[in-house]
């Protein structure tokens, strides 16, 4: 059974506005405080889809958690009432391959199989494989992630609470 709107409602590009408004910065500044390209913030849209990479150089200026990026996010979509983030020391990093490896602990806690997370998110079997078992050395984007939130019974929120907690 497939799920039905796979991805969540997440306006990333609203919630970059408000935290380059947090930041006080210009747009120039963020991006180079971010390492990120200026064109990318300015060409962005309500359909922008970052890889998670980016989301982590975003909380970096403003030495936000993760998870705070979507606390953030469900404020401006109107699903919270109050901002409340945790604010960090060190940058949130995840490579590529702990991400696949934190991924398939959580299906395997889930007892989801791949066949099961196959058919409710529409990906491929053969592809979670190599997914999870780092035959892609690719960095996901967060409409995927979002996808593995919504298999899992999961918001970003919670998601990323668990990829990033240490």
């Amino acid at each position: 059974m497939e799920l039905d709107n796979k991805r969540q409602n997440i306006n990333y590009y609203s919630t970059l506005k408000y935290i380059i408004d947090m930041s006080g910065l210009s747009v120039k500044d963020f991006a180079n405080s971010a390492t990120i390209s200026e064109s990318l913030i300015r060409h962005a849209n309500d359909n922008w889809n970052p890889k998670y990479t980016t989301i982590e150089k975003i909380c970096s200026v403003i030495h936000i958690s993760i998870p705070s990026f979507y606390i953030i996010s469900e404020y401006i979509e109107g699903n919270c009432k109050q901002v409340k983030v945790n604010y960090i020391i060190h940058n949130q990093q995840l490579e590529p391959e702990d991400l696949c490896k934190k991924l398939k602990a959580w299906r395997k806690k889930l007892k989801i199989s791949e066949g099961k997370l196959a058919a409710t998110s529409g990906f491929d079997k053969s592809n979670i494989s190599k997914r999870e078992n780092i035959k892609w050395n690719s960095i996901m984007l967060c409409s995927t992630l979002e996808i593995y939130a919504k298999c899992y019974g999961l918001t970003m929120k919670q998601l990323s609470s668990y990829l990033y907690e240490y």
